[in-house]
C-alpha cells in the first residue's frame, strides 16, 4: 500500500504547512561555539596524550595515584617478601620448581649454614612436599628425609604434571620448622 499520495498533517480545509529551512541563516543566528563548530575553527582541548592526562585536577590526581600504584607494585614485587625462600634453624633454604616434558621438577635446596654446625656432626631433616593444581586440590604428596652437615644439600623429587601449579614443601631441621612455596614455572 503506498501512502506517498495521502496528504496529512493539517485540518481539513487547512492549506498544508510549508517548512522553509536555511542552513546558513540557522547558523548566523546560532551561538558563537556553534558557528566554531561549523567553521571548522573550535578548539579541542590539549593535544598529546601526557596533556590530556595531566590537563585537569582531576585528571592530574587520578594519574598520579595510578604511578603511585605501579610504583608501590614494582617495589613490593621486587623487595617484598618471597614465600620460596627463609632461614630455619641457621640454614639458607630454597624451594624450586619447574615443569618440563609433563614432569614437575621439585627440589628443596639447604645451602652453607654458619658456624653452628661445626661442633656438630649432622642435623636431621624431614621435607614433606605437597603438590597442588589449579582448584587448590592436592594431587600429590611425598616425604623425603636426608642428614645435613652443614655443606650445601638438595632433596629433590618429581610428580607426573596433572596441571600442577603450585609446590608446598613443610620441614624441620633439628626440631625447627619451617614451610615455602613455589609456583611450577612452565619451560
Amino acid at each position: 500500500m503506498d501512502f506517498s499520495g495521502i496528504d496529512e498533517g493539517h485540518s481539513e480545509g487547512d492549506d498544508s504547512l510549508v517548512f522553509y529551512y536555511n542552513r546558513e541563516r540557522r547558523i548566523a543566528h546560532a551561538p558563537k561555539i556553534v558557528q566554531d563548530y561549523y567553521g571548522g575553527n573550535m578548539q579541542i582541548g590539549s593535544r598529546g596524550i601526557f596533556r590530556s592526562l595531566v590537563a585537569t585536577r582531576g585528571n592530574r590526581a587520578l594519574f598520579f595515584s595510578v604511578v603511585i600504584c605501579a610504583a608501590a607494585m614494582l617495589f613490593m614485587w621486587h623487595f617484598g617478601p618471597r614465600r620460596d625462600r627463609g632461614t630455619v634453624h641457621g640454614v639458607p633454604v630454597a624451594l624450586t620448581a619447574f615443569s618440563y616434558m609433563d614432569t614437575v621438577y621439585t627440589d628443596l635446596t639447604l645451602d652453607d649454614a654458619t658456624a653452628k654446625y661445626a661442633e656438630e656432626r649432622s642435623v636431621p631433616v624431614t621435607a614433606e612436599f605437597s603438590f597442588f593444581d589449579a582448584d587448590g586440590q592436592l594431587v600429590r604428596r611425598e616425604e623425603l628425609s636426608a642428614e645435613y652437615d652443614g655443606t650445601r644439600q638438595k632433596l629433590a623429587t618429581t610428580a607426573t604434571d596433572y596441571d600442577i601449579l603450585e609446590v608446598r614443601v613443610a620441614f624441620c631441621i633439628a626440631g625447627e620448622d619451617g614451610t615455602l612455596s613455589a609456583s611450577v614455572a612452565q619451560r
